[in-house]
Formats: C-alpha cells, structure tokens, sequence
C-alpha cells in the first residue's frame, strides 16, 4: 500500500494547506501582531554635540539612525516572530517632538508580515558625558610640547596646535577632546581627556616634527577602588631645523633632516650621517647664509663661488662636478661650500 502524506489542517477554520503552529497563513497573521507599539517614545539629544543617546551609549550619529536604533531597541518583537526591520518617516511636530509613521516587518519561517503604526517621538534635551567634561574643563592626561635646549619658535607653535587640534577632530571619538591649550615657557601645553590621546599624539608629534618622547605618571586618586593615574607625556622636538648650520666636533655640518633621524651633512667632505636628536645636543648653530651663486672655473683649475651682493669670490667646497655656471652654497666665516638644499629652505 503506498505511503500517503497527511494532510494539513487549520486548526481555526479548517482550510488545507500549509500551517504555521496549527494554523493557516491569513489566521496566523491576524492572530499575531509583529509588535505593540507604544504611544511615546524618549531619546536624549546632546545640546552641545548633537549626539543621541542609545542603550550603546552616546553616539554622534544622524537623527535617521538614531530612530532607527531607537526603534529596534525599544520595541520588542512579538512571539513567534523571529526577526523584525523597521523603517520610518519622521514628520517634525516642533523641534523637540516629532510624529513617526513606521513599518515593522517580522519574519517566521516562510513568512512575513508588515505591521503598520505610528509613535510620538519625544526629543529630550541633554548633555552627553563627553560635553559634560569639556563643560568642566575636565581632563585626565597632559601633553607638554617644548624645544630642546630652545623655545619654540611661533612657526612651530602653529604647527603644533593645527596638529592637534586636526588630530583629534579626524578622530571623531566623542570621548577624546582638548580640554584647553595654554602657552607656558617657551612651549605649549594641551589638557587632554585621557591619558591614551595624550600618549598617542606625542608619539604622532615626534614622529611628524622630529623629537624624541618621555611621560610620567602621578598619582590623581581612586575611582571605584582603583589607583587613577594623570599622565604626563613631554615630546621635546629637536635642538635643530632643516637648513640649520652647525659645528658639530670641529665640522661644520648642515642639517637635510630631523626625524626620525638628525642628518648632519659634512659641509666640507659632503658626507652624511644621522644622530638620535639626544647625540647632537652639543652641536652650535653658526651664522650662514644660503643663496644661488655663481660658479666660476678660474684659469688656475680652483672653482670659486661669487657672493650675489658683495661679489668675493671663495673657493668652494666640495668642488661641484662639471661645468655648471650656478650652485646653491652655504656662506660663512670659514668659507664657501656646495649645498644639497634648495636656497629657500623653510624653517618653522
């Protein structure tokens, strides 16, 4: 006798046919809501940031997303529903209410159902956590920039802000922000929010403007039986800058870098070597000038550079090698020297 398959049954009115727990497609639909919507629903709004806050916390996201969340956070999905998307559209009441018309689409199994509803909206004013601080001035790590050995100069202390301020915007971490900036002995010092973004950009600094980096730790207090440390990080950027002519053990050099590396070229043999910023402290700054000058191969075989304004001639070393008529040189007491840098080196 062949095997026959049982039939299915609704249990409600008694079509054949697929069953969803004993029951058709249309009766297991109008017995199962995908949600119960409730009348109101709050979202803290930050007056300062604009962030919203969710179950995840503080987020700075748009007001769409935030909804969106709002909704698949708040409003649970009914039994035996297994998952459920929302979508919306908000119409503004006044700024802080709005009226959500809303779509909220269960799945289970095979099936699916779309429940239409509308909410109230109710937009609370606040301040995120992150504001509050700022608000406060509150802050947990210090990065102090200085020079070694010198001041900074007003070129390096612009540098130095944009960078950090441009630092921490692209980061866009609410949690990370600049308490305040103050200008104290010759350097800057920045009140960070943690102890992390303080460490974090000194590294950064040093690398991009050459230097090297210290911190030291102090004890602040305790939070929740836990030792809170503020730390101070202390980034030192070099003695030197690119173009900068120095007597560095009776030779005179010039500087072509200054990170990671100081790279110190020997005016006089044209040689290069690189130092750790803390090697070279000893090195003195001497007067120099730096210009195009003319070149001129005399009958005797000496090459000599032609000072643009005063016209002396000095031999110039290293010889440049072929006939060019014009060189960059470095000018000074000791003499005439061929140089690797363009005449307008910039220095901060």
């Amino acid at each position: 006798m062949p095997y026959e398959t049982a039939k299915m049954f609704c249990v409600e009115c008694g079509a054949e046919g697929p069953t969803y727990q004993g029951l058709c497609a249309r009766d297991f639909l109008k017995k199962h809501p995908v949600v119960a919507p409730p009348e109101v629903l709050d979202i803290e709004r930050c007056t300062s940031c604009g962030s919203f806050r969710l179950k995840s916390g503080w987020s700075k996201v748009d007001r769409e997303l935030a909804l969106t969340g709002l909704l698949r956070e708040t409003i649970p999905k009914m039994a035996p529903w297994e998952r459920i998307t929302f979508t919306h559209v908000a119409r503004e009441e006044d700024a802080n209410n709005l009226s959500l018309t809303v779509k909220a689409l269960g799945r289970f199994e095979d099936l699916q159902s779309v429940q239409d509803f509308r909410v109230r909206v109710r937009i609370k004013p606040s301040l995120c956590d992150s504001c509050q601080k700022q608000r406060g001035r509150y802050f947990e790590g210090t990065l102090q920039v200085r020079g070694d050995g010198r001041e900074l100069t007003p070129g390096e202390m612009r540098g130095v802000r944009t960078f950090v301020i441009a630092r921490v915007d692209r980061a866009g971490d609410p949690g990370a922000f600049v308490s305040r900036i103050e200008e104290v002995h010759g350097g800057l010092d920045f009140y960070l929010s943690t102890n992390a973004l303080g460490k974090a950009l000194a590294r950064e600094l040093s690398e991009s403007f050459g230097g090297s980096v210290s911190s030291s730790p102090k004890l602040f207090g305790q939070k929740q039986g836990r030792e809170v440390y503020r730390v101070t990080s202390l980034v030192r950027l070099g003695p030197f800058h690119i173009g900068d002519v120095v007597r560095y053990k009776d030779s005179l050099a010039e500087v072509t870098s200054v990170r990671p590396f100081v790279i110190l070229r020997d005016l006089a043999s044209g040689e290069s070597r690189r130092f750790k910023p803390k090697d070279v402290r000893s090195a003195k700054r001497v007067d120099a000038e730096r210009f195009v000058a003319k070149i001129e191969h005399l009958e005797s075989g000496q090459i000599v550079a032609v000072h643009p304004e005063s016209e002396e001639a000095r031999p110039v070393r290293p010889p440049p090698k072929g006939r060019t008529a014009h060189a960059v040189v470095v000018w000074t007491h000791d003499g005439a020297y061929l140089s690797l840098l363009p005449a307008e080196t910039s220095k901060p």
